[in-house]
């Protein structure tokens, strides 16, 4: 660190050297945790006062651009990009440094700026921060969604990615206050998950923002059920067991107990995304046995055996060795 430190310290502002050392601290502090917090304050509001020089500049711009240049957004990026490392490495330890800045208000903007590359990063800070200090996004909430909401734009990939994600992590803090916030984004992610030749990622980024949303907003979002769960289905199989994908398939479950008749079309992509799970928890494993045996008693022997007949072997024999169908 002290190199890297010294470095930081020898470099002005406005010298482009400063990208690729933020760079390396973003991975630095993302990769050292709490080992980082020796050094997190200079580094916080250095980033802080990058963003602010960068959008005062741009404000300026507009405003005389025959009297000023255009600012590099670039130092806007990579500082939004090192905040970001900042808030996953430190994790709560960065709440002191968020109370005590502007950083909210400074992202507003960057969440509104013409350059998408400005908003990807913006929207990955704002997911971070969601994880790391809530409390200083709550306030915010009722004025970032609908800008959320009109970034579900697919043409821009990651910058739709990262909106997406970001609602994802709000949604599970917020739980049943997300409520008035469902319709300014429900439709747009049906929408991309419903796309031909949707990159992967924004696909299963898509699938746990809606199962997400349905977990904590189920009667709102059940009834679009039939609207989603094949592609739903078809984005999850393939991805490792993990948090993100537990939320997304408690919601499913608790939907398609709202809305069973919603599932009933596609029912066997269902059972292939729950034969996809390695190791679920003990809890999700009952809501999985719960919707299996109930649509089997629900349809009787007779009908279940016809349509297990549709099954390939091994979904046949993970359903049968787990579940007992």
């Amino acid at each position: 660190m002290p190199p890297l430190i010294a470095k930081w310290n020898e470099l002005k502002d406005e010298d482009k050297d400063l990208f690729p050392l933020l760079e390396c601290l973003s991975s630095v502090a993302t990769a050292l945790q709490s080992g980082f917090l020796p050094y997190c304050e200079p580094v916080y509001q250095r980033c802080v006062t990058l963003v602010q020089k960068t959008l005062a500049q741009a404000m300026m711009y507009s405003q005389q651009p025959d009297q000023y240049e255009a600012p590099d957004k670039d130092f806007m990026i990579v500082a939004l990009d090192l905040l970001s490392g900042l808030a996953e490495g430190l994790g709560g330890h960065v709440d002191s440094l968020v109370a005590r800045s502007n950083i909210m208000t400074l992202l507003f903007q960057c969440m509104q700026d013409t350059m998408p590359e400005v908003r990807q990063s913006s929207f990955a800070l704002l997911g971070d921060l969601t994880k790391a200090c809530f409390p200083h996004v709550k306030p915010c909430i009722a004025e970032f969604m609908p800008i959320l909401g009109t970034n579900l734009n697919p043409e821009f990939i990651s910058v739709c990615n990262n909106a997406t994600w970001a609602i994802g992590e709000i949604c599970m803090q917020m739980g049943v206050e997300m409520q008035p916030y469902i319709p300014m984004v429900l439709n747009q992610l049906v929408e991309i998950i419903n796309r031909p030749n949707t990159p992967k990622t924004l696909l299963e980024n898509t699938a746990i923002t809606i199962g997400r949303l349905g977990y904590v907003c189920p009667q709102e979002v059940a009834p679009m059920l039939p609207q989603f769960i094949r592609p739903w289905c078809t984005s999850l199989r393939n991805i490792r067991d993990n948090e993100e994908k537990d939320s997304a398939f408690r919601g499913i479950c608790i939907m398609i107990g709202v809305n069973p008749g919603g599932v009933v079309q596609d029912f066997i992509f269902f059972c292939d995304a729950v034969a996809s799970w390695v190791n679920p928890k003990d809890d999700l494993r009952d809501m999985f046995y719960k919707i299996l045996h109930g649509f089997k008693e629900q349809v009787g022997e007779e009908n279940w055996q016809q349509f297990s007949e549709q099954f390939p072997p091994l979904l046949k024999e993970r359903l049968a060795a787990c579940y007992g169908v």
